[in-house]
């Protein structure tokens, strides 16, 4: 099955190494978002590359509108901060003749010990089981749920929704031989990237894809030392360490801090 590998861009001045990553005979939709002038000319200048600009910060609608936008019968969701491992796509394409929709394993590069321990802990916190991005799917697989592969309410966290309603729909999915390899993260990008987790489970809770969480298991020490032993026992105890002191307290935070202001500005609407 062909596929067209589709890009989120804003100002990520790695697109040019993802897009180099990509085999010449394969289409690509670049999604810009509102794009500085090195990456719209990145973009632009790659002949296998047709451009579309949206500039409403919304991942959920970027993510649909590159599968409305797609003309193969298959399209495979790439960050721009990545590249794909030779014979991915092959192996990708083939992959899509017997699954529906297909996850695509990202591991993390490293160039020190604490972006290796975000490596390692990445691997507990975006298994390669979840269908998180890279992601790729056959277009059709829209009509069996819902009529959509991502839901455009979905600013943030939209990376997991139509796992949930292929789960309904009983369909399954597989996981490639391919592989994608990230950007080395630092300790700091890698926590903001938690942050924005937490931002995206919230919204997903506002919009019923999701059910809300509990203060009291959030507040749950054992829980939170039961999910790090599992961390360390998987990837090592760094990396368990990692996942208890800093990624699971800023993921939290995110999630909280919605809540809170989203009451907030409830309780001050009610006031006007």
């Amino acid at each position: 099955m062909k596929i067209t590998i589709a890009i989120l861009c804003s100002k990520d001045h790695l697109i040019k190494r993802c897009l180099a990553s990509i085999p010449s005979n394969v289409p690509i939709i670049v999604m810009l978002n509102n794009p500085d002038n090195y990456v719209e000319k990145a973009a632009r200048q790659d002949k296998r590359v047709t451009v579309y600009r949206h500039d409403e910060p919304n991942l959920g609608l970027l993510r649909q509108l590159a599968a409305e936008y797609c003309k193969t019968e298959g399209i495979l969701y790439v960050d721009s901060d990545c590249i794909l491992m030779p014979y991915t796509v092959k192996y990708v394409e083939n992959e899509l003749n017997s699954y529906e929709a297909v996850s695509v394993p990202m591991r993390y590069g490293y160039n020190s010990m604490a972006a290796k321990i975000v490596s390692e802990c990445r691997k507990f916190t975006t298994p390669d089981e979840m269908l998180f991005i890279p992601a790729a799917f056959r277009i059709s697989i829209q009509d069996k749920i819902g009529g959509y592969l991502y839901d455009k309410r979905l600013t943030w966290g939209e990376d997991s929704d139509q796992r949930i309603r292929m789960r309904n729909a009983k369909i399954p999915f597989g996981i490639s031989k391919g592989c994608v390899l990230h950007k080395s993260l630092t300790i700091k990008e890698d926590a903001k990237s938690a942050y924005r987790l937490g931002k995206g489970t919230y919204i997903q809770v506002k919009y019923g894809v999701t059910k809300p969480r509990s203060l009291l298991r959030d507040m749950s020490i054992a829980k939170e030392l039961q999910m790090a032993r599992s961390c360390a026992s998987k990837q090592g105890i760094l990396a368990g360490l990692y996942h208890l002191l800093v990624w699971r307290v800023v993921y939290k935070y995110g999630y909280w801090k919605e809540i809170i202001n989203a009451n907030r500005n409830r309780n001050h609407r009610k006031g006007l």
